[in-house]
């Protein structure tokens, strides 16, 4: 490649060297520059005519046998010829690129224009040199710098640039040069470009034949040689709308780069990297693939107008042009000028994602995981082709660096995670949960019907899909469940154990992110949190749900108005979601009555019974835990009605107490965070719920009877029978309390 490149560059520059040679005979003739010793500051005569001089003899004098008809003879193939196909240039563009790349070729040709300059420091031509060079007579020399002017082919397509620091010279004098990557290439290099450092990188032909293409036309399209129609492919992903179109261009035998957007909007001068992207593509024919569109928006939404505004003069001129972009994203915006077609690349269905899947699992080596861990992760996880065998790979060296010959099912789930994950801007959070189904302490009907929800994401497939029950309830493939009660009764604790079991992630809206006080803000926020957790293949929790499906009132004002369209949309969202959704309230009546229809499954979390709470205050210590002796569950959990979120709360500190004291937590410590606990909530802890313990509170604690009449209820700890007049301590082995002297006039 190299040898038939310089091959056909051969002549091209002999020409060139007789059009110098004789424009310096011209100089030295008009001026007798030839007894000038300092011309060009040290370049002598002597030595110019020794850069001049060729195996056959001076070139003026062989410049009349070289013509452009001679370089045309040349082989039928070159860089050059190329070059000039390509652009396309004419004779004169021809010779003036020759000129602007000589310095690249040749380095004697920078002494040689700076004796031509009358100045060693300019060592590139310029219009004015090309002029004298090139021209017949004054009006091609006019020509000639047009040609060379900015808006020109040449410098417009950027295969030749105004050398830096020359802006401040008139434009006759500026030093020009070609671009290094087309004079590497014209010498046969391969075409490497600075201005596309790290954005720019060969298309991958990799696409599983398990997986629906794009369309077929476009192929047809592509294999005619016909120019592409400005087109955006759209997926799930942008990189699934990238792998999609690389995948087009590979079946229609057509090589292609991928322009990496992201890189683009961070590069300190986007524009020279498009017009680089622009002259790469004329030259080398190959195909373009731009991706993402949603990388030329900022953190606020606003389009990066510095990358955005040469993409568009790229997407209106290339021949050859595909942008991906995320399903939902707002590329009308970017495009704005041109009119782009859509080609949206629907995700593949479960049958498909499970042969892919299977596929994928099937060239690893060793021992291939069970059917039904294949169809559930086919089913939970709604991945493109790229990301499937993505997470393949990853599970695959998780397995490697365990010691381990093939993935287990764990790795591959957490693998599915991993390549589902996505940004969701602030509208949701991950939950994570350390519990599992023993630590969740609920009634027994409570429990099957958490079974049924997980059962019900477990086998949605079969009985949607293979059963074709998906042709009577509608293309909404999504589970929803109400979880109501009390608070501290588990909900959000069950949610994340279900979460857990289906080996899926828990994402929660964050209200405070969604909820604005700008009309249609809401609703906006809300379609990004649903679309942020179907990317992730997670579970969406809505906590405190009641403050979102608030039931719709009578509209007697715009406030009415507008609290209505946020409910019937969160209706609709819900309705139309493919995922799980589950929602958790502690005031189940004041949710709208329309959602009980949407729900699959309604799950009531009682209080817990006296066992129930036994358990819990058992199961809350951990076995590492201190423990005193004299701890007893059977009177914390009959005497104080308490839900799990309290006792939780409760046990924390009393361990926080008892570790700052440095002794074992003992019966005093608990006895005392629960009536703390109590006076958090507004409660009087009173000798009657306490009991026998109730010495145990101890002096200066928070009871929450400060503001209550002296004698009325727990004062002083143990001195308290002191203060009830007539109390002198237990009758009948319980203890007494002022509420049991109320309205005797003691």
């Amino acid at each position: 490649m190299i040898a038939a490149a310089l091959a056909a560059l051969r002549p091209e520059l002999a020409r060139l060297d007789a059009r110098i040679a004789r424009a310096i005979l011209r100089l030295r003739a008009r001026y007798e520059l030839s007894l000038d010793e300092l011309r060009g500051l040290y370049i002598s005569d002597e030595q110019v005519d020794d850069l001049l001089r060729t195996e056959t003899g001076n070139a003026a004098d062989d410049a009349h046998h070289v013509d452009i008809a001679d370089l045309r003879a040349c082989a039928q193939y070159s860089p050059w010829s190329q070059v000039a196909d390509a652009l396309p240039l004419s004779d004169d563009e021809r010779d003036l690129l020759l000129l602007c790349a000589a310095p690249e070729l040749d380095a004697k040709y920078e002494t040689l224009f700076a004796y031509l300059n009358n100045d060693v420091t300019r060592r590139l031509p310029t219009a004015e040199l090309a002029a004298r060079l090139f021209a017949r007579d004054e009006t091609h020399a006019i020509v000639l710098r047009g040609l060379l002017a900015p808006g020109a082919q040449l410098l417009a397509r950027g295969a030749v640039e105004v050398a830096s620091g020359q802006s401040e010279l008139p434009r006759a004098q500026r030093g020009l040069r070609a671009v290094p990557a087309l004079a590497g290439w014209l010498q046969g290099l391969p075409w490497v470009d600075e201005r596309l450092d790290g954005m720019i990188q060969p298309a991958d032909a990799a696409w599983p034949a398990e997986a629906p293409g794009p369309l077929p036309d476009l192929r047809r399209l592509i294999e005619d040689g016909n120019p592409l129609p400005q087109m955006v492919f759209t997926a799930a992903s942008a990189v699934d709308a990238s792998r999609a179109a690389q995948a087009l261009f590979a079946r229609a035998e057509w090589p292609a780069l991928v322009l990496d957007l992201a890189a683009l909007a961070a590069a300190p001068a986007p524009r020279d990297a498009i017009a680089a992207a622009e002259l790469m593509q004329q030259v080398l024919g190959v195909g373009i693939l731009a991706s993402p569109l949603d990388a030329l928006f900022d953190t606020d939404g606003r389009v990066v107008e510095s990358a955005a505004a040469p993409l568009r003069r790229l997407a209106s001129e290339s021949p050859a042009l595909i942008l991906a972009a995320s399903e939902g994203s707002r590329w009308r915006q970017l495009l704005s000028e041109t009119q782009g077609l859509e080609v949206h690349l629907p995700e593949p269905d479960a049958r498909t994602r499970r042969r892919i899947w299977r596929s994928a699992l099937g060239a690893l080596d060793g021992a291939a995981p069970a059917a039904a861990q294949v169809d559930a992760l086919a089913d939970r996880f709604v991945l493109g082709p790229h990301r499937i065998r993505q997470a393949v790979v990853a599970a695959s060296q998780a397995a490697r660096l365990a010691g381990e010959s093939a993935p287990s099912p764990r790795q591959l789930f957490a693998a599915a995670r991993a390549a589902s994950t996505d940004g969701s801007g602030g509208m949701t959070s991950r939950v994570t949960t350390p519990f599992d189904w023993e630590d969740l302490m609920v009634p027994a009907d409570v429990r099957e019907r958490l079974n049924d929800l997980v059962g019900a994401i477990q086998q949605r497939y079969r009985v949607l899909d293979e059963w074709g029950f998906a042709a009577r309830v509608g293309v909404a493939r999504g589970i929803k469940a109400l979880f109501a009660g009390p608070s501290g009764t588990g909900k959000t604790m069950a949610a994340g154990i279900v979460a857990r079991t289906l080996e899926l992630e828990l994402q929660r809206i964050e209200l405070a992110q969604v909820t604005s006080k700008y009309i249609g803000e809401t609703e906006k926020n809300l379609d990004r949190a649903f679309a942020a957790a179907r990317r992730a293949n997670a579970v969406l929790f809505i906590d405190e749900a009641d403050a979102l499906l608030g039931k719709r009132s009578e509209v007697k004002d715009a406030h009415d108005r507008y609290a209505n369209i946020e409910t019937a949309y969160l209706l609709q969202k819900m309705e139309d979601h493919d995922g799980v959704v589950i929602l958790a309230t502690n005031l189940a009546k004041n949710i709208d009555e329309a959602f009980a229809r949407r729900m699959e499954l309604v799950v009531e979390f009682p209080m817990p019974d006296a066992t129930s709470r036994e358990r819990l205050w058992r199961r809350m210590f951990p076995t590492q835990a201190p423990l005193a002796a004299d701890i007893d569950f059977s009177f914390l959990a009959r005497q104080f009605t308490l839900a799990g979120g309290d006792i939780r709360n409760i046990v924390l500190d009393a361990a926080y107490q008892a570790a700052r004291a440095d002794r074992a937590i003992g019966m005093a410590d608990v006895v005392r965070a629960v009536a703390r606990q109590n006076a958090k909530r507004g409660k009087v802890s009173t000798a009657a719920e306490f009991r026998e313990y109730f010495h145990l509170l101890g002096e200066g604690q928070e009871t929450g009877c400060e503001d209550v009449p002296p004698g009325t209820c727990w004062q002083g700890g143990p001195g308290f029978a002191d203060t009830v007049p007539g109390l002198g301590g237990w009758e009948g082995g319980q203890p007494l309390s002022a509420v049991d002297f109320r309205g005797n006039g003691q």
